[in-house]
């Protein structure tokens, strides 16, 4: 089975989101709130704590000319600089969040999204990515459908 690397929003996007607090790319003012939901931060990939984490909702697109359609949707961080998330497999954070992978093949085409079984995420993942068709999928929360995280091949 392949190696996979979960990518969340890159560290330079999200401090300019909480300096300007703008959307990058479309400008939209940032909204702040206590979290009133587990999330996940889509800088840490970990769930917020409800009634004590602050985060941050912006709009983004996790294209950037892969795909005529920008696909622009609602993301939340947390409101203070956290630690992103960077190593292979499946991030523990996003244990217990229901979560769904969307995969893109060559030539734009968007695969459905399928729903990420408990405790089997690594082997559908694995999988998936293994297909040599998959350019690379998206993580979604299974339930809101906004963007989570990139899910590429690891190098090698």
């Amino acid at each position: 089975m392949a190696e996979f690397i979960v990518r969340p929003i890159s560290r330079d996007i999200t401090t300019e989101v909480r300096s300007t607090r703008l959307s990058p790319r479309y400008g939209h003012p940032v909204y702040q709130e206590t979290a009133r939901g587990t999330g996940p931060c889509r800088e840490c990939l970990r769930a917020f704590v409800v009634g004590r984490d602050e985060r941050v909702l912006f709009t983004y697109t996790p294209f950037n000319g892969e795909l005529g359609i920008p696909q622009p949707g609602p993301v939340f961080i947390h409101a203070e600089a956290c630690v992103g998330h960077f190593g292979l497999g499946y991030p523990d954070g996003l244990r217990g969040i229901p979560m769904a992978v969307q995969p893109y093949y060559a030539g734009g085409v968007i695969g459905s999204p399928i729903r990420l079984p408990p405790d089997k995420e690594e082997l559908l993942l694995a999988a998936l990515i293994g297909d040599p068709l998959v350019q690379f999928a998206h993580l979604r929360h299974a339930e809101a459908g906004c963007f989570v995280a990139r899910v590429e091949r690891a190098a090698g």
